[in-house]
């Protein structure tokens, strides 16, 4: 597996304080700064596109995650990721499915690809 710069995706959002994420309909749309959520939505791209087809559980995201950016994020970095997931199945850049074993398997949508490149 080759090593992906970390700028390769860019996710444009709104230069203000706060950010309001999107949001279905039973969920409350959340707010949070514009840095931590390109430094999280490009870290949850990055990482399925080197896991490839087959994804990634969300476990194996989570802690990817709190190895990486616990001692960066003001609270628990996975309320933040989970957040940022949320938002980016809703702008259908991510796909999420259970496994027969009831994991959530999160993969790139391929068929968006083309939007952040």
């Amino acid at each position: 597996m080759h090593s992906l710069p970390y700028r390769k995706y860019k996710i444009y959002v709104v230069t203000m304080d706060k950010m309001q994420l999107r949001k279905s309909e039973s969920r409350i749309a959340q707010k949070m700064r514009p840095q931590d959520y390109e430094k999280l939505s490009v870290f949850i791209l990055t990482t399925l596109e080197q896991a490839g087809s087959e994804g990634l559980t969300l476990h194996d995201l989570v802690q990817e995650a709190q190895l990486k950016f616990n001692a960066e994020f003001n609270g628990n970095v996975s309320w933040y990721l989970l957040e940022v997931k949320h938002d980016l199945e809703l702008r259908k850049l991510i796909l999420k499915t259970i496994s027969p074993k009831r994991e959530q398997i999160i993969r790139l949508n391929s068929e968006k690809k083309w939007w952040f490149n």
